[in-house]
């Protein structure tokens, strides 16, 4: 993939910058989409192409299930030990809806500094495409009761003059820590990026880039 081709529609330009600049720390989750319907194993619903424009349901054969639910054995002992496991979970199961979307082709952040950017489509995702099938991905995950430490809550949302950036979510059950579960750094099927979300909502343009070497490990 050729990342530093210079774009020359502008459109393009203004898309590529989507969920990049930097943000006003707000934690606080800011629906732009009606809510997606409670995931189950034949129904889990993934959204591409930037601001869940569309959709598939996937019926989720249970051998591909296993291959991701084993991430979360044997069970966590520590918060610590669960959050790896999330983040292992979460990339794995983007390579099996991968296997059942458009989703494969997604690559990291919006879009490439490709000049043949429309060959993405359908498929690519925006941070509202991927902090919305993560948040899916992780209710599935509790829903299954493979989560002991955390429970998904609301994605977190920061905000600046002309940008806005959604992620996942989970909350330490005893004392209440929220960690966020970004996804959109990365291409689809590696592992998503893990951390605090107040240093989340803190990080500046240039540490969120630079800062994608914590993800940069590949399932």
């Amino acid at each position: 993939m050729q990342f530093f081709k210079q774009f020359k529609p502008v459109r393009t330009c203004l898309l590529a910058v989507l969920c990049t600049l930097p943000v006003a720390g707000s934690l606080q989750a800011k629906e732009v989409d009606p809510p997606v319907p409670e995931p189950s194993l034949d129904a889990i619903t993934v959204c591409y192409d930037f601001g869940c424009k569309n959709r598939a349901i996937v019926n989720l054969p249970e051998n591909e299930w296993l291959e991701v639910a084993n991430w979360f054995y044997p069970p966590a002992k520590t918060p610590k030990e669960e959050l790896q496991q999330i983040r292992q979970a979460i990339g794995w199961m983007e390579v099996v809806i991968g296997r059942h979307t458009p989703t494969h082709k997604d690559v990291a952040l919006s879009l490439p500094l490709v000049d043949n950017y429309r060959d993405l489509f359908p498929g690519q995702q925006d941070c509202i495409d991927e902090s919305t099938n993560t948040t899916t991905y992780l209710r599935l995950f509790e829903q299954q009761g493979l989560l002991r430490h955390f429970e998904v809550i609301e994605r977190a949302y920061r905000q600046a003059l002309i940008d806005q950036h959604w992620a996942a979510q989970v909350r330490h059950k005893s004392t209440g820590d929220r960690f966020v579960v970004d996804s959109w750094f990365q291409p689809n099927g590696y592992l998503p990026a893990i951390q605090a979300s107040e240093d989340w909502a803190d990080l500046s343009l240039w540490s969120r880039i630079t800062n994608r070497r914590a993800s940069n490990d590949q399932r």
